[in-house]
Protein backbone atom coordinates (compact mmCIF):
# COMPACT_ATOMS: atom_id res chain seq x y z
CA UNK A 1 0.00 0.00 0.00
CA UNK A 2 1.35 3.00 -1.34
CA UNK A 3 1.09 6.37 1.32
CA UNK A 4 -0.42 9.59 0.05
CA UNK A 5 1.28 12.97 1.37
CA UNK A 6 0.51 16.53 1.45
CA UNK A 7 2.13 19.45 2.25
CA UNK A 8 0.08 22.74 3.91
CA UNK A 9 0.98 26.15 4.25
CA UNK A 10 -1.94 27.41 6.73
CA UNK A 11 -4.51 24.89 7.50
CA UNK A 12 -4.50 21.04 6.36
CA UNK A 13 -7.69 20.20 3.99
CA UNK A 14 -10.49 19.23 5.51
CA UNK A 15 -11.22 15.93 4.05
CA UNK A 16 -14.33 14.30 6.05
CA UNK A 17 -12.37 10.81 5.98
CA UNK A 18 -13.07 10.14 2.24
CA UNK A 19 -9.47 9.76 1.14
CA UNK A 20 -6.77 8.78 3.49
CA UNK A 21 -3.83 11.25 3.08
CA UNK A 22 -1.08 12.19 5.33
CA UNK A 23 -1.01 15.80 5.87
CA UNK A 24 2.30 17.27 6.92
CA UNK A 25 3.04 21.38 7.92
CA UNK A 26 5.64 22.75 5.06
CA UNK A 27 8.35 23.29 7.08
CA UNK A 28 8.58 19.67 7.73
CA UNK A 29 9.40 19.09 4.41
CA UNK A 30 13.02 19.91 4.90
CA UNK A 31 14.44 16.27 5.04
CA UNK A 32 12.64 15.45 2.23
CA UNK A 33 13.07 14.81 -1.69
CA UNK A 34 11.01 15.24 -4.45
CA UNK A 35 11.42 13.94 -8.04
CA UNK A 36 10.96 17.74 -9.27
CA UNK A 37 13.40 19.10 -6.92
CA UNK A 38 11.49 20.84 -4.65
CA UNK A 39 8.40 19.97 -2.57
CA UNK A 40 5.10 22.34 -2.99
CA UNK A 41 2.15 22.37 -1.07
CA UNK A 42 -1.72 21.08 -1.71
CA UNK A 43 0.62 18.91 -3.99
CA UNK A 44 -0.36 14.78 -3.70
CA UNK A 45 2.85 13.01 -3.33
CA UNK A 46 3.55 8.71 -3.49
CA UNK A 47 6.39 8.33 -0.95
CA UNK A 48 8.68 6.19 -3.19
CA UNK A 49 11.22 3.26 -1.98
CA UNK A 50 14.08 4.79 -0.31
CA UNK A 51 16.74 3.73 1.56
CA UNK A 52 17.47 7.18 2.58
CA UNK A 53 15.17 10.20 3.54
CA UNK A 54 11.33 10.57 2.13
CA UNK A 55 11.59 10.30 -1.38
CA UNK A 56 8.41 11.94 -3.24
CA UNK A 57 6.59 11.12 -6.50
CA UNK A 58 3.66 13.48 -7.45
CA UNK A 59 0.91 11.37 -7.69
CA UNK A 60 0.00 11.59 -11.49
CA UNK A 61 3.75 10.36 -12.72
CA UNK A 62 3.99 8.25 -10.08
CA UNK A 63 2.81 4.75 -12.08
CA UNK A 64 5.10 5.93 -15.29
CA UNK A 65 8.30 6.19 -12.62
CA UNK A 66 7.35 3.02 -10.60
CA UNK A 67 7.68 1.21 -13.70
CA UNK A 68 10.88 2.57 -14.67
CA UNK A 69 12.17 2.48 -11.54
CA UNK A 70 11.66 -1.48 -10.98
CA UNK A 71 12.59 -1.60 -14.47
CA UNK A 72 15.80 -0.12 -13.50
CA UNK A 73 16.28 -2.52 -10.44
CA UNK A 74 15.73 -5.44 -12.18
CA UNK A 75 18.44 -4.65 -14.19
CA UNK A 76 21.30 -4.24 -11.56
CA UNK A 77 20.09 -7.72 -10.23
CA UNK A 78 20.80 -9.35 -13.40
CA UNK A 79 23.92 -7.69 -13.67
CA UNK A 80 25.19 -8.48 -9.92
CA UNK A 81 24.17 -12.12 -9.97
CA UNK A 82 26.42 -12.43 -13.08
CA UNK A 83 24.27 -12.51 -16.22
CA UNK A 84 25.83 -13.53 -19.48
CA UNK A 85 22.98 -11.81 -21.43
CA UNK A 86 19.95 -10.15 -20.17
CA UNK A 87 16.80 -8.69 -22.79
CA UNK A 88 13.82 -6.76 -22.19
CA UNK A 89 10.77 -6.96 -24.03
CA UNK A 90 7.99 -4.33 -23.80
CA UNK A 91 4.21 -5.91 -24.19
CA UNK A 92 1.50 -3.76 -24.01
CA UNK A 93 -2.75 -4.47 -23.54
CA UNK A 94 -4.86 -3.90 -26.11
CA UNK A 95 -8.65 -4.56 -26.60
CA UNK A 96 -9.83 -7.94 -28.90
CA UNK A 97 -12.07 -6.09 -31.02
CA UNK A 98 -14.18 -7.87 -33.67
CA UNK A 99 -15.23 -7.34 -37.20
CA UNK A 100 -18.93 -7.01 -38.35
CA UNK A 101 -19.86 -5.95 -41.97
CA UNK A 102 -16.83 -4.38 -42.64
CA UNK A 103 -16.96 -2.44 -39.24
CA UNK A 104 -14.47 -3.21 -36.19
CA UNK A 105 -16.57 -3.37 -32.91
CA UNK A 106 -14.85 -3.07 -29.32
CA UNK A 107 -16.64 -4.29 -27.05
CA UNK A 108 -16.17 -2.86 -23.53
CA UNK A 109 -16.02 -6.02 -21.28
CA UNK A 110 -13.46 -7.62 -24.20
CA UNK A 111 -10.59 -9.81 -23.29
CA UNK A 112 -7.27 -7.83 -23.70
CA UNK A 113 -4.17 -9.40 -25.72
CA UNK A 114 -0.76 -8.88 -24.75
CA UNK A 115 0.88 -7.15 -27.92
CA UNK A 116 4.99 -6.58 -28.38
CA UNK A 117 5.89 -2.82 -28.72
CA UNK A 118 9.00 -1.88 -30.64
CA UNK A 119 10.88 1.04 -29.62
CA UNK A 120 9.53 1.83 -26.46
CA UNK A 121 11.95 3.14 -24.15
CA UNK A 122 12.55 0.15 -22.35
CA UNK A 123 14.25 -1.86 -24.94
CA UNK A 124 17.67 -3.29 -23.53
CA UNK A 125 19.75 -6.32 -24.85
CA UNK A 126 23.03 -6.94 -23.22
CA UNK A 127 25.87 -9.85 -24.13
CA UNK A 128 28.69 -10.97 -22.58
CA UNK A 129 30.41 -14.60 -21.23
CA UNK A 130 29.35 -13.31 -17.20
CA UNK A 131 30.79 -13.14 -13.99
CA UNK A 132 30.86 -14.83 -10.54
CA UNK A 133 27.38 -13.94 -8.96
CA UNK A 134 27.74 -10.72 -6.17
CA UNK A 135 24.35 -10.53 -4.04
CA UNK A 136 22.43 -7.69 -5.01
CA UNK A 137 20.51 -7.28 -1.59
CA UNK A 138 19.13 -5.28 -0.27
CA UNK A 139 16.86 -4.73 -2.71
CA UNK A 140 14.76 -1.51 -3.42
CA UNK A 141 11.97 -3.17 -3.93
CA UNK A 142 11.72 -6.46 -2.22
CA UNK A 143 7.91 -6.93 -2.31
CA UNK A 144 8.12 -6.75 -6.43
CA UNK A 145 7.03 -10.13 -7.16
CA UNK A 146 9.65 -12.63 -8.93
CA UNK A 147 12.95 -9.94 -7.87
CA UNK A 148 13.58 -11.91 -4.16
CA UNK A 149 12.32 -15.32 -6.21
CA UNK A 150 15.51 -14.55 -9.14
CA UNK A 151 17.91 -13.82 -6.62
CA UNK A 152 17.15 -17.13 -4.12
CA UNK A 153 17.39 -19.02 -7.89
CA UNK A 154 20.94 -17.88 -8.68
CA UNK A 155 22.67 -17.41 -5.39
CA UNK A 156 20.90 -20.82 -3.80
CA UNK A 157 19.80 -23.39 -6.65
CA UNK A 158 22.58 -22.67 -9.68
CA UNK A 159 19.66 -21.12 -12.05
CA UNK A 160 20.97 -20.81 -15.46
CA UNK A 161 17.92 -18.75 -16.67
CA UNK A 162 15.75 -16.62 -15.23
CA UNK A 163 12.99 -14.19 -16.60
CA UNK A 164 10.86 -11.12 -14.09
CA UNK A 165 7.88 -9.36 -15.49
CA UNK A 166 6.64 -6.46 -14.31
CA UNK A 167 3.61 -4.95 -14.86
CA UNK A 168 2.52 -1.33 -15.04
CA UNK A 169 -0.42 -0.58 -12.75
CA UNK A 170 -3.06 2.66 -12.99
CA UNK A 171 -4.25 2.94 -9.75
CA UNK A 172 -1.83 6.53 -9.78
CA UNK A 173 -3.65 7.58 -12.79
CA UNK A 174 -5.19 10.99 -12.64
CA UNK A 175 -8.11 9.76 -14.41
CA UNK A 176 -8.84 6.81 -11.68
CA UNK A 177 -11.47 6.84 -9.38
CA UNK A 178 -8.98 8.00 -6.58
CA UNK A 179 -7.54 10.89 -8.64
CA UNK A 180 -10.72 12.30 -9.36
CA UNK A 181 -11.87 12.14 -6.03
CA UNK A 182 -8.27 14.09 -4.48
CA UNK A 183 -8.99 16.80 -7.61
CA UNK A 184 -12.44 17.55 -5.87
CA UNK A 185 -10.66 18.59 -2.78
CA UNK A 186 -8.65 21.29 -4.47
CA UNK A 187 -5.22 18.70 -4.85
CA UNK A 188 -2.68 19.56 -7.26
CA UNK A 189 -1.94 15.39 -8.69
CA UNK A 190 1.10 16.93 -10.81
CA UNK A 191 0.53 16.21 -14.26
CA UNK A 192 -2.30 16.47 -17.06
CA UNK A 193 -5.45 14.49 -17.43
CA UNK A 194 -4.47 11.24 -19.57
CA UNK A 195 -5.22 7.61 -19.96
CA UNK A 196 -2.55 5.30 -20.79
CA UNK A 197 -2.87 1.08 -21.50
CA UNK A 198 -1.21 -0.88 -19.33
CA UNK A 199 2.33 -1.91 -20.17
CA UNK A 200 4.18 -5.20 -19.00
CA UNK A 201 7.99 -5.87 -19.56
CA UNK A 202 9.44 -9.03 -19.91
CA UNK A 203 12.99 -9.45 -18.72
CA UNK A 204 15.14 -12.10 -19.25
CA UNK A 205 18.41 -13.21 -18.45
CA UNK A 206 21.14 -16.40 -18.89
CA UNK A 207 23.57 -17.27 -16.17
CA UNK A 208 26.93 -18.77 -16.81
CA UNK A 209 26.66 -22.33 -14.40
CA UNK A 210 28.20 -22.04 -11.53
CA UNK A 211 31.90 -23.42 -10.70
CA UNK A 212 33.14 -24.31 -7.23
CA UNK A 213 34.98 -21.45 -6.61
CA UNK A 214 32.50 -19.04 -7.27
CA UNK A 215 30.73 -17.37 -3.90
Amino acid sequence: MTQLIAYYEDEPVKLKSQVEVTQLPLSSAADARSSEGIVRPKVIYVRAPSHGAPFLIPFGQYDEWSLRDRYNEAIRIMNELGAATITCETFREVSAIRKAGGKLLKFGNASAEQRKVENSGFDYKSLGTGSPPRDPRPLRWPDEPGFSAAVNSVLNNGATQVTISIKSNRSHSVDSGLGLSLKKFGFDLGASSQKSAATSLRIEANFPAFKKNWK
